[in-house]
Protein backbone atom coordinates (compact mmCIF):
# COMPACT_ATOMS: atom_id res chain seq x y z
CA UNK A 1 0.00 0.00 0.00
CA UNK A 2 1.42 3.28 -0.93
CA UNK A 3 1.62 6.31 1.60
CA UNK A 4 3.55 8.27 -0.21
CA UNK A 5 2.01 12.37 -0.57
CA UNK A 6 1.61 11.51 -4.30
CA UNK A 7 -0.57 8.87 -4.04
CA UNK A 8 -2.53 10.60 -1.57
CA UNK A 9 -2.86 13.56 -4.13
CA UNK A 10 -3.86 10.95 -6.65
CA UNK A 11 -6.74 9.47 -5.06
CA UNK A 12 -8.10 13.27 -4.06
CA UNK A 13 -8.63 13.59 -7.72
CA UNK A 14 -10.67 10.56 -8.91
CA UNK A 15 -12.55 11.19 -5.82
CA UNK A 16 -13.75 14.77 -6.97
CA UNK A 17 -14.69 13.04 -10.18
CA UNK A 18 -18.29 13.08 -11.01
CA UNK A 19 -20.15 11.57 -14.19
CA UNK A 20 -21.80 14.56 -15.96
CA UNK A 21 -25.57 14.46 -16.22
CA UNK A 22 -27.16 14.19 -19.71
CA UNK A 23 -27.57 17.60 -21.50
CA UNK A 24 -31.36 18.47 -21.94
CA UNK A 25 -33.55 19.04 -24.75
CA UNK A 26 -33.25 22.93 -24.21
CA UNK A 27 -29.34 23.02 -24.02
CA UNK A 28 -28.50 20.40 -27.59
CA UNK A 29 -30.77 22.81 -29.30
CA UNK A 30 -28.67 25.57 -27.50
CA UNK A 31 -25.24 24.01 -28.59
CA UNK A 32 -26.67 23.21 -32.45
CA UNK A 33 -27.40 26.81 -32.59
CA UNK A 34 -24.06 27.96 -31.56
CA UNK A 35 -22.57 25.55 -34.23
CA UNK A 36 -24.75 26.81 -37.12
CA UNK A 37 -23.74 30.32 -36.13
CA UNK A 38 -20.00 29.23 -35.60
CA UNK A 39 -20.51 28.30 -39.63
CA UNK A 40 -22.30 31.26 -41.00
CA UNK A 41 -19.76 33.54 -39.49
CA UNK A 42 -17.04 31.27 -41.36
CA UNK A 43 -18.52 31.68 -44.97
CA UNK A 44 -19.56 35.05 -44.06
CA UNK A 45 -15.43 35.53 -43.78
CA UNK A 46 -14.61 33.41 -46.19
CA UNK A 47 -17.27 34.87 -49.19
CA UNK A 48 -18.09 37.84 -48.16
CA UNK A 49 -22.00 38.91 -47.08
CA UNK A 50 -24.70 40.38 -49.36
CA UNK A 51 -24.95 44.16 -49.47
CA UNK A 52 -28.81 43.22 -48.25
CA UNK A 53 -27.71 41.45 -45.21
CA UNK A 54 -26.95 43.16 -41.93
CA UNK A 55 -23.51 43.15 -40.67
CA UNK A 56 -23.16 41.71 -37.01
CA UNK A 57 -20.66 42.07 -34.66
CA UNK A 58 -17.79 39.70 -34.74
CA UNK A 59 -18.05 36.96 -32.28
CA UNK A 60 -14.60 37.36 -30.84
CA UNK A 61 -11.92 40.27 -31.79
CA UNK A 62 -9.81 37.79 -33.58
CA UNK A 63 -12.53 37.87 -36.11
CA UNK A 64 -12.50 41.69 -36.22
CA UNK A 65 -8.57 41.58 -36.78
CA UNK A 66 -8.72 39.26 -39.89
CA UNK A 67 -6.58 40.81 -42.44
CA UNK A 68 -8.96 42.33 -44.77
CA UNK A 69 -6.73 41.38 -48.03
CA UNK A 70 -7.27 38.18 -46.84
CA UNK A 71 -11.13 38.32 -47.32
CA UNK A 72 -11.04 40.50 -50.22
CA UNK A 73 -8.69 37.55 -51.98
CA UNK A 74 -11.18 35.33 -51.18
CA UNK A 75 -14.04 37.04 -52.44
CA UNK A 76 -12.31 37.89 -55.40
CA UNK A 77 -11.71 34.32 -56.22
CA UNK A 78 -15.61 33.57 -55.92
CA UNK A 79 -16.27 36.24 -58.17
CA UNK A 80 -13.97 35.49 -60.63
CA UNK A 81 -15.84 32.08 -60.85
CA UNK A 82 -19.27 34.03 -60.89
CA UNK A 83 -18.13 35.74 -64.08
CA UNK A 84 -16.44 32.84 -65.66
CA UNK A 85 -20.07 31.06 -65.57
CA UNK A 86 -21.80 34.43 -66.87
CA UNK A 87 -19.15 34.68 -69.51
CA UNK A 88 -21.05 32.01 -71.32
CA UNK A 89 -22.91 32.95 -74.20
CA UNK A 90 -26.01 31.47 -72.67
CA UNK A 91 -26.24 33.79 -70.01
CA UNK A 92 -24.45 36.74 -71.07
CA UNK A 93 -26.83 38.72 -72.76
CA UNK A 94 -28.12 42.38 -71.83
CA UNK A 95 -32.12 41.81 -72.28
CA UNK A 96 -32.39 45.89 -71.67
CA UNK A 97 -30.89 45.84 -75.31
CA UNK A 98 -33.09 43.70 -77.83
CA UNK A 99 -36.45 42.48 -77.19
CA UNK A 100 -37.76 39.07 -77.84
CA UNK A 101 -39.02 39.83 -81.04
CA UNK A 102 -35.08 40.59 -82.35
CA UNK A 103 -34.56 36.88 -80.85
CA UNK A 104 -37.12 35.47 -83.01
CA UNK A 105 -35.76 37.42 -85.98
CA UNK A 106 -32.44 36.32 -85.61
CA UNK A 107 -33.70 32.55 -85.72
CA UNK A 108 -35.15 33.16 -88.96
CA UNK A 109 -32.86 32.84 -92.42
CA UNK A 110 -31.67 36.13 -92.86
CA UNK A 111 -32.76 38.25 -89.92
CA UNK A 112 -35.07 41.45 -91.15
CA UNK A 113 -33.42 43.08 -87.90
CA UNK A 114 -29.91 42.51 -88.86
CA UNK A 115 -30.98 45.37 -92.29
CA UNK A 116 -31.03 48.03 -90.27
CA UNK A 117 -28.12 49.69 -90.28
CA UNK A 118 -27.59 51.48 -87.04
CA UNK A 119 -27.94 47.79 -85.37
CA UNK A 120 -25.10 45.71 -84.03
CA UNK A 121 -25.84 42.51 -86.02
CA UNK A 122 -24.39 40.44 -83.35
CA UNK A 123 -26.50 42.06 -80.54
CA UNK A 124 -29.29 40.51 -81.89
CA UNK A 125 -26.42 37.02 -82.13
CA UNK A 126 -26.06 37.15 -78.51
CA UNK A 127 -29.70 37.63 -77.69
CA UNK A 128 -30.69 34.48 -79.74
CA UNK A 129 -27.62 32.57 -78.14
CA UNK A 130 -29.19 33.65 -74.75
CA UNK A 131 -32.46 32.28 -75.64
CA UNK A 132 -31.32 28.88 -76.80
CA UNK A 133 -32.71 30.36 -80.29
CA UNK A 134 -29.53 30.51 -82.40
CA UNK A 135 -28.78 28.32 -85.43
CA UNK A 136 -26.22 27.90 -87.73
CA UNK A 137 -28.30 29.21 -90.73
CA UNK A 138 -29.43 32.71 -88.25
CA UNK A 139 -25.52 32.72 -87.38
CA UNK A 140 -24.55 32.90 -91.08
CA UNK A 141 -26.80 35.81 -91.51
CA UNK A 142 -25.54 37.68 -88.87
CA UNK A 143 -21.72 37.05 -89.78
CA UNK A 144 -22.91 38.02 -93.13
CA UNK A 145 -24.49 41.05 -91.86
CA UNK A 146 -21.58 42.16 -89.81
CA UNK A 147 -19.55 41.96 -92.78
CA UNK A 148 -21.88 44.07 -94.68
CA UNK A 149 -22.00 46.63 -91.98
CA UNK A 150 -17.83 47.05 -92.33
CA UNK A 151 -18.58 48.22 -95.50
CA UNK A 152 -17.83 45.90 -99.01
CA UNK A 153 -14.04 44.98 -99.17
CA UNK A 154 -12.73 46.46 -95.58
CA UNK A 155 -11.72 43.53 -93.25
CA UNK A 156 -13.63 42.82 -90.06
CA UNK A 157 -12.19 45.00 -87.38
CA UNK A 158 -10.01 42.86 -85.06
CA UNK A 159 -11.61 44.02 -81.43
CA UNK A 160 -15.00 43.56 -82.54
CA UNK A 161 -14.89 39.96 -80.99
CA UNK A 162 -17.26 38.15 -83.48
CA UNK A 163 -15.17 35.43 -83.51
CA UNK A 164 -15.00 34.84 -80.40
CA UNK A 165 -18.73 34.79 -79.61
CA UNK A 166 -19.50 32.38 -82.27
CA UNK A 167 -16.84 30.05 -80.95
CA UNK A 168 -18.11 30.53 -77.65
CA UNK A 169 -21.37 29.56 -78.78
CA UNK A 170 -20.37 26.19 -80.90
CA UNK A 171 -18.42 25.31 -77.87
CA UNK A 172 -21.62 26.33 -74.81
CA UNK A 173 -24.10 24.66 -77.23
CA UNK A 174 -21.86 21.23 -78.43
CA UNK A 175 -21.62 22.26 -81.94
CA UNK A 176 -17.71 22.66 -81.86
CA UNK A 177 -17.45 18.54 -80.72
CA UNK A 178 -18.78 16.85 -83.95
CA UNK A 179 -17.57 19.65 -86.42
CA UNK A 180 -20.88 18.75 -88.77
CA UNK A 181 -20.86 23.21 -88.72
CA UNK A 182 -17.29 22.32 -91.49
CA UNK A 183 -20.65 21.06 -93.66
CA UNK A 184 -22.07 24.47 -94.42
CA UNK A 185 -19.88 26.46 -96.76
CA UNK A 186 -21.84 29.50 -96.20
CA UNK A 187 -21.27 29.25 -92.39
CA UNK A 188 -17.69 28.71 -93.04
CA UNK A 189 -17.05 31.21 -95.68
CA UNK A 190 -19.02 33.99 -93.37
CA UNK A 191 -16.83 33.06 -89.86
CA UNK A 192 -13.28 32.66 -91.49
CA UNK A 193 -12.56 36.40 -92.12
CA UNK A 194 -13.39 37.02 -88.78
CA UNK A 195 -11.26 34.18 -87.12
CA UNK A 196 -8.15 35.48 -89.37
CA UNK A 197 -9.09 39.29 -88.17
CA UNK A 198 -9.51 38.23 -84.90
CA UNK A 199 -5.77 36.73 -84.43
CA UNK A 200 -7.79 33.21 -83.82
CA UNK A 201 -6.36 30.66 -86.65
CA UNK A 202 -5.48 28.62 -84.47
CA UNK A 203 -9.17 27.47 -83.97
CA UNK A 204 -9.49 26.73 -87.45
CA UNK A 205 -5.78 24.78 -87.96
CA UNK A 206 -7.20 22.94 -84.89
CA UNK A 207 -10.57 22.28 -86.42
CA UNK A 208 -8.66 21.06 -90.01
CA UNK A 209 -6.65 18.55 -87.94
CA UNK A 210 -9.45 17.04 -85.44
CA UNK A 211 -11.11 16.57 -89.22
CA UNK A 212 -8.24 15.10 -90.99
CA UNK A 213 -7.26 12.79 -87.90
CA UNK A 214 -11.21 11.84 -87.02
CA UNK A 215 -11.60 7.69 -87.16
CA UNK A 216 -12.80 6.62 -90.03
CA UNK A 217 -15.12 4.54 -88.40
CA UNK A 218 -17.21 8.33 -87.54
CA UNK A 219 -16.89 9.91 -91.00
CA UNK A 220 -16.21 8.94 -94.81
CA UNK A 221 -13.02 9.64 -96.35
CA UNK A 222 -14.88 12.23 -98.85
CA UNK A 223 -16.59 14.05 -95.86
CA UNK A 224 -13.55 14.39 -94.22
CA UNK A 225 -11.25 15.88 -97.38
CA UNK A 226 -14.40 17.72 -98.04
CA UNK A 227 -14.79 19.62 -94.38
CA UNK A 228 -10.92 20.20 -94.01
CA UNK A 229 -10.27 21.48 -97.46
CA UNK A 230 -12.80 23.63 -97.22
CA UNK A 231 -11.65 25.19 -94.31
CA UNK A 232 -8.15 25.25 -95.59
CA UNK A 233 -9.31 26.89 -99.12
CA UNK A 234 -11.10 29.94 -97.04
CA UNK A 235 -7.67 30.48 -95.05
CA UNK A 236 -5.93 30.62 -97.98
CA UNK A 237 -8.32 32.77 -99.89
CA UNK A 238 -8.59 35.33 -96.79
CA UNK A 239 -4.48 35.60 -96.49
CA UNK A 240 -4.45 36.20 -100.11
CA UNK A 241 -6.33 39.67 -99.68
CA UNK A 242 -4.17 42.96 -99.24
CA UNK A 243 -6.53 43.51 -95.68
CA UNK A 244 -4.41 40.36 -93.96
CA UNK A 245 -1.75 39.67 -96.40
CA UNK A 246 -0.65 38.77 -100.35
CA UNK A 247 -0.09 35.76 -102.14
CA UNK A 248 2.75 34.92 -100.45
CA UNK A 249 1.23 34.91 -97.04
CA UNK A 250 -1.73 32.15 -99.49
CA UNK A 251 0.91 30.02 -100.24
CA UNK A 252 2.57 29.48 -96.72
CA UNK A 253 -0.58 28.47 -95.42
CA UNK A 254 -0.49 25.50 -97.81
CA UNK A 255 3.02 24.98 -97.27
CA UNK A 256 2.10 24.44 -93.68
CA UNK A 257 -0.92 22.14 -94.51
CA UNK A 258 2.05 20.33 -95.85
CA UNK A 259 4.19 20.52 -93.04
CA UNK A 260 1.93 19.70 -90.69
CA UNK A 261 0.19 16.32 -92.41
CA UNK A 262 3.05 15.55 -94.17
CA UNK A 263 2.31 12.03 -93.25
CA UNK A 264 -1.23 11.59 -93.80
CA UNK A 265 -2.10 9.71 -96.74
CA UNK A 266 -5.14 11.85 -97.22
CA UNK A 267 -2.44 14.96 -97.87
CA UNK A 268 -2.81 15.12 -101.42
CA UNK A 269 -6.35 15.33 -101.94
CA UNK A 270 -6.57 18.04 -98.76
CA UNK A 271 -4.28 20.51 -100.82
CA UNK A 272 -5.80 19.92 -104.21
CA UNK A 273 -8.68 22.49 -103.87
CA UNK A 274 -6.58 25.33 -101.88
CA UNK A 275 -3.56 25.18 -104.44
CA UNK A 276 -6.43 25.23 -107.06
CA UNK A 277 -7.48 28.69 -105.45
CA UNK A 278 -4.14 29.98 -104.92
CA UNK A 279 -2.89 29.32 -108.56
CA UNK A 280 -6.31 30.86 -109.99
CA UNK A 281 -5.42 33.68 -108.05
CA UNK A 282 -2.18 33.75 -109.47
CA UNK A 283 -2.84 33.56 -113.02
CA UNK A 284 -6.46 34.15 -113.72
CA UNK A 285 -6.73 37.27 -111.35
CA UNK A 286 -3.27 38.07 -110.92
CA UNK A 287 -4.56 41.91 -112.59
CA UNK A 288 -5.72 42.48 -109.12
CA UNK A 289 -3.22 41.42 -106.39
CA UNK A 290 0.94 41.65 -105.96
CA UNK A 291 2.98 39.19 -107.88
CA UNK A 292 4.07 36.27 -105.16
CA UNK A 293 7.80 36.29 -104.22
CA UNK A 294 9.99 34.15 -106.86
CA UNK A 295 10.51 31.56 -104.00
CA UNK A 296 7.19 30.88 -102.48
CA UNK A 297 5.58 31.17 -106.26
CA UNK A 298 8.18 27.89 -106.84
CA UNK A 299 7.20 26.44 -103.69
CA UNK A 300 3.79 26.53 -104.98
CA UNK A 301 4.70 25.23 -108.68
CA UNK A 302 6.36 22.12 -106.66
CA UNK A 303 3.19 21.41 -104.63
CA UNK A 304 1.48 19.88 -108.00
CA UNK A 305 3.79 17.31 -107.17
CA UNK A 306 1.87 16.36 -104.14
CA UNK A 307 -1.60 16.64 -105.79
CA UNK A 308 -3.41 12.93 -106.51
CA UNK A 309 -3.00 13.73 -110.46
CA UNK A 310 -2.27 16.08 -112.83
CA UNK A 311 -3.63 19.43 -113.45
CA UNK A 312 -2.03 20.79 -116.79
CA UNK A 313 -4.17 24.23 -117.42
CA UNK A 314 -3.25 25.09 -114.18
CA UNK A 315 0.58 24.15 -114.44
CA UNK A 316 1.05 25.61 -117.76
CA UNK A 317 -0.67 28.63 -116.39
CA UNK A 318 1.78 28.83 -113.80
CA UNK A 319 4.69 28.60 -115.81
CA UNK A 320 3.11 31.17 -118.04
CA UNK A 321 2.80 33.75 -114.80
CA UNK A 322 6.13 33.45 -113.40
CA UNK A 323 7.22 36.08 -111.38
CA UNK A 324 10.88 36.48 -113.42
CA UNK A 325 10.96 33.78 -115.71
CA UNK A 326 7.24 33.21 -117.71
CA UNK A 327 7.83 30.15 -120.05
CA UNK A 328 4.93 29.52 -122.68
CA UNK A 329 6.65 26.40 -123.70
CA UNK A 330 3.99 24.22 -121.36
CA UNK A 331 0.93 26.10 -122.61
CA UNK A 332 1.94 25.27 -126.40
CA UNK A 333 2.45 21.74 -125.24
CA UNK A 334 -0.78 21.68 -124.13
CA UNK A 335 -2.55 23.15 -127.02
CA UNK A 336 -0.81 21.31 -129.68
CA UNK A 337 -1.73 18.23 -128.02
CA UNK A 338 -5.57 18.52 -129.92
CA UNK A 339 -6.25 14.96 -128.95
CA UNK A 340 -5.70 15.06 -125.22
CA UNK A 341 -7.53 18.68 -125.34
CA UNK A 342 -10.45 17.45 -127.10
CA UNK A 343 -10.84 14.52 -124.84
CA UNK A 344 -10.20 16.96 -121.79
CA UNK A 345 -13.34 19.12 -123.34
CA UNK A 346 -15.57 16.64 -124.22
CA UNK A 347 -15.39 15.13 -120.74
CA UNK A 348 -16.42 18.37 -119.16
CA UNK A 349 -19.46 18.52 -121.49
CA UNK A 350 -20.64 20.77 -124.19
CA UNK A 351 -22.40 23.31 -121.91
CA UNK A 352 -22.18 26.72 -123.41
CA UNK A 353 -20.16 29.14 -120.74
CA UNK A 354 -20.17 32.74 -120.43
CA UNK A 355 -16.95 34.03 -119.20
CA UNK A 356 -18.05 37.47 -118.54
CA UNK A 357 -20.62 36.08 -115.77
CA UNK A 358 -17.99 33.22 -114.84
CA UNK A 359 -17.08 33.64 -110.95
CA UNK A 360 -16.03 29.70 -110.51
CA UNK A 361 -12.60 27.78 -111.49
CA UNK A 362 -13.93 25.02 -113.53
CA UNK A 363 -11.62 23.71 -116.12
CA UNK A 364 -13.00 24.74 -119.25
CA UNK A 365 -13.21 28.57 -118.53
CA UNK A 366 -9.49 27.87 -117.18
CA UNK A 367 -8.67 26.36 -120.83
CA UNK A 368 -10.12 30.17 -122.53
CA UNK A 369 -8.16 32.18 -119.79
CA UNK A 370 -4.71 30.32 -120.45
CA UNK A 371 -5.38 30.47 -124.29
CA UNK A 372 -5.90 34.46 -123.68
CA UNK A 373 -2.94 34.85 -122.16
CA UNK A 374 -0.79 32.12 -123.66
CA UNK A 375 -1.99 34.52 -127.03
CA UNK A 376 -0.87 37.63 -125.56
CA UNK A 377 2.18 36.33 -124.50
CA UNK A 378 3.25 35.21 -127.67
CA UNK A 379 2.51 38.63 -129.25
CA UNK A 380 3.97 40.30 -127.19
CA UNK A 381 6.97 38.46 -127.40
CA UNK A 382 7.30 39.05 -131.61
CA UNK A 383 5.81 35.60 -132.24
CA UNK A 384 2.72 36.45 -134.18
CA UNK A 385 2.55 33.36 -136.42
CA UNK A 386 2.17 30.98 -133.10
CA UNK A 387 0.16 33.65 -131.52
CA UNK A 388 -2.55 33.10 -134.67
CA UNK A 389 -1.65 29.20 -134.42
CA UNK A 390 -3.00 29.16 -130.64
CA UNK A 391 -6.38 31.48 -131.49
CA UNK A 392 -7.30 28.75 -134.34
CA UNK A 393 -7.38 25.68 -132.21
CA UNK A 394 -8.96 27.34 -129.31
CA UNK A 395 -11.96 28.31 -131.75
CA UNK A 396 -11.65 25.31 -133.65
CA UNK A 397 -11.85 22.82 -130.40
CA UNK A 398 -13.85 25.35 -128.00
CA UNK A 399 -16.17 27.20 -130.42
CA UNK A 400 -19.45 24.78 -129.28
CA UNK A 401 -18.68 25.41 -125.94
CA UNK A 402 -17.58 29.60 -126.04
CA UNK A 403 -20.09 31.92 -127.95
CA UNK A 404 -17.82 35.04 -129.17
CA UNK A 405 -15.58 35.31 -125.91
CA UNK A 406 -12.34 33.86 -127.42
CA UNK A 407 -10.73 36.71 -129.19
CA UNK A 408 -8.10 37.58 -127.55
CA UNK A 409 -7.51 41.06 -126.59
Amino acid sequence: MFSTKSAQSLRNLFASYHEPPSISKQQSQKLLDGLKASFRSHLDREYGRSSSDSAPAPANAGDALEPQSNTARRRSAATLHLKSILANPLFSYDGNKQNTAAAAAAASHLPKALWVPDRDPMDVFDHAVSRGMMTLKAATGCLVAKGQQMGEGHAPVAGSDTALRVVRWLRSSGAESSLQFLDRPAFVQALAPFLVAEKMEGIAWEWITRTMNEPAANISEEQRIARASSLLSQLVRIKSQSHYGNLDAAIQAILEAEQLFQHSPLLPKLLVQPWRSVSWLSTVEAYSRAMPTEKLFEAHMATAQRLPRPFPVETAHLHLHHPTHPDHAPAMRFFNDKKRLRKLVQALGPEKVNLAKFTGMGTIPWIAFLGHDTVNHLQQSGRSEEARGITNILRSELSDIFAETLTPA
